[in-house]
């Protein structure tokens, strides 16, 4: 059965989206089966599967959005759009009707700027819709893996994203700001865990954005953050993201799986990810034997 793993901190500009995008790119050429879900109003990783894949030198910038996802509803604000019809009940979208095809073994709920207007809502069901459309639509049957890329907010939208995954992880930066983000994400987790009583566990925490030669004061901001409590409980990956500057303005986009450093980064950590994934079922399959 497939993994469900939101990809999330509350810090934003930490690399969470070039994370995500290099997961479900990197796993679906080694041949498994992603469904990527972009849980970010933002979208920039709809927008940055949608220009490698979707769009070609004859078309507008985003005109394959704008022509084909917005018109067919076919974004994840199909799971949390208000009823027009209140004497009707809600039924979950079939995965058809929202899916899309980016290659093989490659698909994406697509992102949608109108998610904003979802957290203004007093409606309790909605933090569990992208759990119900999961299940309802046997998606972890059919996928591997199924990456949630998710807001660095707390929102209605986020609590359904980590209401409906097994496992969370984190992306960090190194500086003196991102103990607040992960403290604020493991108040956030705990409180959601005890008050919904759902079995979700922090698969790790990846440093992003790393210099080729970590500086001795980044060092030192490195040691002072693995020193507090908060982190203490989290198992940090020993495979990087550094940083790579073509990521942002390189001719072939936004996903780092594009170039060649990045790409190796993302093989160890991927390897590292999978293999921390299956530690995990072990030790689940023992805990119930």
């Amino acid at each position: 059965m497939g993994k469900v793993i939101s990809i999330i901190n509350m810090k934003g500009g930490v690399g969470k989206t070039t994370l995500t995008l290099g997961f479900a790119d990197l796993l679906a050429d080694q041949g498994k089966s992603i469904l990527l879900i972009d849980a970010d109003p933002q979208f920039n990783a709809t927008q940055a599967m949608l220009d490698c894949y979707k769009i070609n030198d004859s078309d507008e910038e985003h005109n394959y959005y704008t022509r084909d996802i917005l018109p067919n509803s076919k974004t994840i604000y199909r799971l949390f759009r208000p009823q027009v019809d209140m004497s009707q009940a809600y039924t979950t979208p079939t995965s058809d009707d929202i899916i899309i095809n980016l290659k093989t073994n490659l698909d994406m709920l697509c992102g949608d700027l109108n998610l904003v207007l979802v957290n203004k809502s007093n409606n309790n069901s909605y933090v569990k819709r992208i759990r119900n459309f999961i299940e309802d639509n046997h998606l972890k049957d059919k996928y591997d893996y199924i990456f949630i890329d998710c807001p660095p907010t707390l929102t209605i939208y986020t609590d359904s994203a980590l209401m409906a995954s097994d496992y969370y992880l984190i992306p960090n930066r190194i500086d003196r700001y991102s103990i607040v983000g992960i403290d604020s994400l493991q108040k956030a987790v705990g409180s959601l865990i005890n008050e919904e009583r759902i079995p979700l566990k922090c698969i790790g925490l990846v440093y992003t954005m790393i210099d080729n030669d970590i500086s001795p004061k980044q060092m030192a901001i490195k040691e002072n953050f693995e020193s507090k409590s908060v982190v203490n409980d989290l198992d940090i990956f020993s495979s990087m993201m550094t940083t790579a500057k073509n990521i942002q303005v390189g001719k072939s986009g936004t996903i780092p799986t594009r170039y060649q450093k990045s790409r190796e980064d993302m093989e160890a950590i991927c390897a590292e990810l999978l293999q921390k994934l299956d530690t995990a079922e072990d030790e689940e399959a023992w805990h119930y034997v």
